[in-house]
């Protein structure tokens, strides 16, 4: 039984974290409108969104055949690292020390249009590894959205800085019906519809040669004559 139960676990194919990502961007999101028409809003919904994210660029951006001592390895791990602070710094230095000068100009610099630009290797980090993953296998319907989808997430972050620069005064405005965010939600959707048929495609898949094994197994141990 030990043996048996071993098998059967198995390591989550990238197909499969992506929808898995891609849920977790999708239900953050939601989150993050229902807490914005309750109140204010509260910042443990960004950080799911953030890490749904984060997830779908790593699964996207190291899967498949890598030289890891590469000089474009190290740079995307660099990448990585930079976006990874860039997303998740904000939300530290909030829970941490929400009343703090430092926190108070974070604040009014995102607010400036410099900020913008501290968002660019995002923007670059996602395309980059949708081109990545895209290109590891034939490209059909279901990688190219599994892999545009953050890509349209990732413009969407931007336009949505830039909406609410643009836009102080909408600030209390629900966030649904904010077009920046209803395309983060897009770009969330896109990804997962693509992602979870391409899991399902490679489930049933797995499961049609795992019973032509067993048949031809079967049928090989039966003695002829």
């Amino acid at each position: 039984m030990a043996v048996r139960s071993s098998r059967n676990l198995r390591r989550p194919k990238p197909v499969e974290l992506l929808a898995l990502a891609y849920a977790l961007g999708v239900a953050g999101t939601l989150w993050d409108w229902r807490e914005h028409l309750l109140g204010p809003g509260t910042q443990p919904p960004h950080l799911v969104i953030d890490l749904g994210g984060l997830l779908v660029l790593a699964v996207l951006a190291f899967s498949g055949k890598m030289d890891f001592r590469s000089r474009s390895f190290i740079a995307l791990y660099v990448l990585l690292v930079v976006v990874v602070l860039i997303s998740l710094g904000p939300f530290v230095l909030m829970m941490a020390a929400p009343r703090t000068a430092l926190m108070a100009s974070l604040m009014r610099s995102m607010m400036s249009s410099g900020a913008l630009l501290a968002y660019i290797p995002l923007v670059f980090l996602a395309g980059w590894s949708a081109w990545h993953w895209l290109f590891q296998n034939r490209v059909n319907w279901w990688r190219l959205a599994a892999a545009l989808g953050i890509v349209v997430v990732a413009i969407a972050t931007v336009w949505d800085l830039d909406w609410h620069q643009t836009h102080p005064m909408e600030v209390g405005a629900s966030m649904a019906a904010l077009p920046p965010h209803q395309a983060i939600l897009a770009g969330f959707l896109i990804g997962l519809v693509g992602a979870t048929y391409g899991a399902a495609s490679l489930f049933k898949g797995s499961g049609s040669a795992s019973i032509d094994s067993t048949s031809r197994g079967s049928s090989t141990s039966i003695p002829s004559g």
